[in-house]
């Protein structure tokens, strides 16, 4: 069985423990890429959601609001300043090296949440 990944990035900030999505983008499956990405990458590019903070997830019947991903693993995020120590990112698909474009583009401190799925 293959994971996916989709980000989701928000410009407004974080209210009452919430944080609501501008944007969701999902990655094209790419092992090279993925695995970067893992909380068990060297070096690891993520950290753990704070405590209490959950994350709006669109999903087939509407917005849910989510602390774990789809495996009921608790959420992880990163920042464009993390997403910079990505490696072997010049031959990517046409398509993550749009989605890195964007999230590289993002203030250095934006967090940018993980939901594997």
């Amino acid at each position: 069985m293959d994971i996916d990944l989709e980000v989701v990035a928000s410009h407004f900030r974080e209210r009452r423990g919430e944080m609501l999505p501008t944007a969701k983008l999902r990655f094209d499956r790419d092992s090279r890429l993925l695995s970067q990405l893992a909380r068990e990458a060297t070096p690891c590019l993520v950290r753990p959601l704070p405590e209490g903070l959950q994350v709006g997830i669109y999903q087939d019947d509407g917005l849910k609001l989510a602390a774990v991903d789809r495996y009921g693993q608790p959420l992880t995020f990163t920042t464009p300043a993390d997403l910079r120590q990505l490696r072997h990112t010049d031959d990517l698909a046409p398509w993550n090296q749009a989605i890195l474009a964007f999230l590289l583009a993002l203030p250095p401190d934006a967090r940018i949440v993980l939901y594997w799925c």
